[in-house]
C-alpha cells in the first residue's frame, strides 16, 4: 500500500469562481487559515498578467460554482483542467451533476459552506488529481504503443528483407538497439531507415565474428 502524505497548502493560490457572499467569505477565511492566497471572480474567469505565469495557470486549485457554471467559463478545454477543480455544489439536479462530472471535478464542497469539510475536500482534490494525471500518462503511453505496433511490424519485416534474416533475428536486433539507445521498441522503429538497417547488420556481424585462435 502506497503511503499518503497530507499536502501542505501554505502559500498555495486558490481561485473561487462564484459570486461573492457570506458563504464564500466563510470559505475564504478557512482557506486563509491554511495559509492560502484567495481570489474570487464571477461571472467570468479573471483576466490580467497575474493569471498566467510562464504560460501556466497561476493558481494551484480552482473552486467553481457547479450550480451556475458553464463550459465557456474556463480558459481550458472542457474536462481538461490543468489544476484540481473543486465543485461548490448546492443543487442535486441531474443536469448540474452531469455538467460537474463532465468537467473532471476531483472533489466537492456542499453549500452553504460549513465550518468543517473544506480541508478534507482539498486533500481529496490533490490526491485524485494526481491519480488522474498518472492515469492519463499511462493511457497516452498505451495509445502510443498501440498506434506504433504497425511501425514495429514494418520495421521487422523490412529488416528481414534487408538482411535476409528470419523474424526472430530481426526482432532481436531491433530490441537490442532500442535498449542500447534507451528507448522503447515502438519509438525506435519509427526512426528506422536503410542506413540504420546497415548499421544494425554491421554490428550484428561484428558480434558474431569468431575470435582468432593463435
Amino acid at each position: 500500500m502506497t503511503r499518503f502524505y497530507t499536502p501542505n497548502f501554505n502559500g498555495k493560490k486558490a481561485l473561487i469562481l462564484h459570486r461573492n457572499g457570506e458563504s464564500m467569505k466563510r470559505l475564504t477565511r478557512q482557506l486563509e487559515r491554511l495559509g492560502m492566497q484567495v481570489t474570487i471572480s464571477w461571472p467570468e474567469f479573471p483576466k490580467g498578467d497575474d493569471v498566467y505565469q510562464n504560460g501556466e495557470l497561476n493558481f494551484d486549485m480552482v473552486f467553481v460554482d457547479a450550480d451556475n457554471g458553464y463550459d465557456e467559463l474556463f480558459p481550458w478545454l472542457s474536462g481538461a483542467p490543468p489544476v484540481p477543480l473543486i465543485a461548490l455544489l448546492g443543487s442535486e439536479l441531474p443536469g448540474r451533476l452531469e455538467w460537474a462530472m463532465s468537467q473532471n471535478i476531483v472533489s466537492h464542497i456542499s453549500k452553504p459552506i460549513q465550518s468543517s469539510g473544506v480541508f478534507s475536500a482539498l486533500v481529496f482534490a490533490v490526491s485524485n488529481f494526481e491519480k488522474m494525471k498518472i492515469e492519463q500518462v499511462h493511457l497516452e503511453s498505451l495509445e502510443m504503443i498501440v498506434s506504433s505496433r504497425p511501425a514495429v511490424l514494418r520495421g521487422v519485416s523490412a529488416l528481414m528483407k534487408h538482411g535476409d534474416l528470419n523474424e526472430d533475428q530481426a526482432f532481436a536486433l531491433i530490441r537490442k538497439a532500442a535498449m542500447d539507445n534507451r528507448t522503447s521498441i515502438e519509438k525506435y522503429c519509427l526512426s528506422l531507415n536503410a542506413n540504420i538497417f546497415d548499421k544494425l547488420l554491421l554490428n550484428s556481424s561484428k558480434l558474431r565474428k569468431p575470435k582468432k585462435v593463435n
